[in-house]
């Protein structure tokens, strides 16, 4: 009761106009579930060699091929789940080549999946300054930087990431709708919340919030909807809504990990900050509100 209460008061002017538009259209516009996230993994523009190292005509051969080999015991340390011993390779290849790209991206991923973040901005830092224009690193940075709050960090990283995306020079995340933007727990479940390059586009999500459980299935998704037909007729109708934009909490019902049918929880008429959507979305988790409406996934 609590927690409906404390969503209604943080989304109350919205809710009370949302549930005058839903009773007066009988035949809401839905659009087709969101895609599950894209992690874009493309190769950097300047492809080190698997070693870790760049390749470079100066550098001995055999040091090259040492290089190589001690790269590949650490990486099939890592894939063993030998995390830790994994990453003593790459920081010693680091040592002796500071600039190793492949070795301070698999030492950042290492770090992050250990959950030490500080060191893990550390690699990738290194990393994003060496080639800015490498999307994996950019999207585990802002990860890292949401999980320490640098809230101004992760907007400046959010920008430089649609700025890129926007720019075709990787042709991979410019066909990619969506990035990861944050990994939570939920109840001691991971909680992997989504956010697209551009809401406007087809289909329409700001946010996506999926819940997974520890054997990785797919549990719940929670999703707020910029509704682009609804933000039309409200502007059409009136001068003084010639700004606002029209967006909806939603849930897809899950059965077998894919949406049987769209929960339509409320409309809201501004598109509200990370924070509020995040606290928001872990509400609607713990307690669901009524659906003011619920569409068939397959309906027409």
């Amino acid at each position: 009761m609590k927690a409906n209460l404390f969503l209604f008061l943080l989304l109350m002017p919205a809710l009370t106009l949302g549930r005058a538009s839903a009773q007066t259209n009988s035949s809401p516009t839905v659009p087709p579930p969101a895609p599950l996230p894209h992690v874009v993994e493309v190769p950097q523009p300047e492809q080190p060699t698997t070693s870790g190292t760049t390749p470079d005509d100066n550098l001995d051969p055999a040091k090259v091929a040492e290089y190589q080999k001690r790269f590949e015991e650490g990486y099939a340390l890592e894939q063993e789940g030998k995390l830790v011993e994994a990453r003593k390779i790459y920081d010693g290849i680091l040592a002796e080549e500071p600039d190793a790209k492949r070795s301070l991206l698999e030492a950042g991923k290492i770090s992050f999946n250990l959950g030490e973040l500080a060191r893990a901005d550390e690699y990738l830092e290194k990393l994003h300054g060496l080639v800015p224009d490498f999307p994996e690193a950019i999207e585990l940075l802002i990860q890292i930087n949401q999980a320490l709050k640098r809230d101004v960090k992760v907007e400046l990283l959010i920008r430089d990431f649609r700025e890129l995306h926007d720019s075709d020079k990787v042709p991979e995340l410019s066909q990619s709708l969506w990035f990861v933007r944050e990994r939570t727990q939920f109840e001691k479940q991971e909680i992997v919340i989504s956010q697209s390059f551009n809401y406007t586009l087809d289909p329409n999500t700001v946010w996506m919030a999926e819940v997974f459980d520890e054997s990785g299935s797919l549990k719940r998704r929670i999703l707020l909807n910029y509704e682009p037909e609804a933000t039309k007729a409200l502007q059409a109708r009136d001068a003084k809504y010639a700004g606002t934009e029209v967006f909806s909490w939603r849930e897809h019902v899950l059965k077998d990990g894919k949406p049987k049918e769209i929960d339509v929880y409320m409309q809201i008429f501004a598109l509200p900050d990370y924070e509020k959507f995040r606290s928001a979305m872990l509400i609607i988790l713990a307690n669901p509100p009524r659906p003011i409406y619920s569409v068939p996934v397959d309906a027409p």
